[in-house]
């Protein structure tokens, strides 16, 4: 089963789907991650690292699945889980209860996190936490790649000499942190006023549950999530390269989204907006 919906977003894809209260698992495959696991399909199931953003089941109610198709399809490394602390131990409960009943173990790492930590993805990313603000305490995650760039005052050198100071051991590089990757999960626009930094990010994942008037501006803030016309207040803030809309209301047929994004959005902003929708046109039953 291939993931219903795909993006990309300069060097990076984003692979899965994300239905406000239905499903939600994003994966980006360069990175060797996942965020959320409502539902994963089979496509997915490789997928190494899973960051969870909070406790609703259509963003973690999916791991059980996913653990038992990587044990169907042989895949022998267990699965890294990386979830805020409290829910740690009821998800071990859940999975050691799916273990009881059918009397074969999981391969799977737990990982519980708090706001600030850091996470180790590679030589020069890692992934920081913040809190998110929904109605339920809440992750974001951001992947932040570290660069060297060459001082000032080597940059006139010619190459042989650079080659010659950098076997020498001399140190001219500065290391710079860039933010690749944003995902606050299920949110309020709050997260974006207490965590500016969002606006920063090379690709920022952000949900925009509704659209238009069919829910209030404070019906989306009073559950915890992100109405348009919140974004389009904000639009002159985003300096991101790339904006993927995510988490949209089922009310709202795929060809909608993107006309009300089209139209009320996509031209106030400076970022290349992506409403994460089915290729297809549909959303899946």
């Amino acid at each position: 089963m291939p993931a219903p919906c795909q993006v990309t977003v300069g060097q990076y894809t984003i692979n899965g789907i994300s239905l406000g209260g239905v499903q939600t698992c994003l994966q980006v495959p360069q990175l060797s991650l996942m965020f959320d696991v409502g539902h994963c399909p089979r496509s997915l199931i490789s997928t190494p690292r899973v960051f969870l953003t909070h406790s609703h089941g259509d963003h973690s109610g999916g791991i059980v699945g996913m653990l038992s198709l990587r044990l169907l399809m042989g895949i022998k490394e267990p699965l890294q889980l990386y979830m805020p602390e409290y829910m740690a131990a009821p998800v071990r409960q859940a999975i050691t209860a799916y273990e009881n009943m059918q009397g074969h173990p999981y391969r799977y790492e737990i990982h519980p996190l708090n706001v600030g930590d850091t996470v180790v993805l590679g030589k020069q990313q890692v992934m920081h936490t913040y809190e998110s603000t929904h109605v339920v305490p809440g992750l974001g995650y951001t992947v932040v790649e570290t660069v060297k760039k060459l001082r000032d005052e080597y940059k006139n050198l010619p190459g042989p000499e650079i080659g010659k100071l950098r076997l020498a051991g001399a140190d001219i590089f500065d290391h710079l942190e860039r933010p690749i990757i944003s995902f606050p999960g299920d949110t309020s626009t709050e997260v974006l006023d207490k965590t500016p930094a969002l606006y920063d990010t090379q690709i920022l994942l952000l949900e925009a549950t509704y659209l238009d008037e069919r829910r209030t501006v404070e019906q989306c803030r009073k559950y915890g999530h992100v109405h348009l016309d919140e974004l389009i207040e904000r639009a002159e803030l985003f300096n991101n390269q790339h904006l993927v809309l995510t988490h949209f209301s089922q009310s709202y047929p795929v060809r909608e989204i993107h006309d009300l994004i089209e139209k009320r959005f996509a031209h106030r902003v400076r970022p290349e907006v992506h409403p994460f929708t089915p290729t297809n046109g549909q959303w899946p039953d």
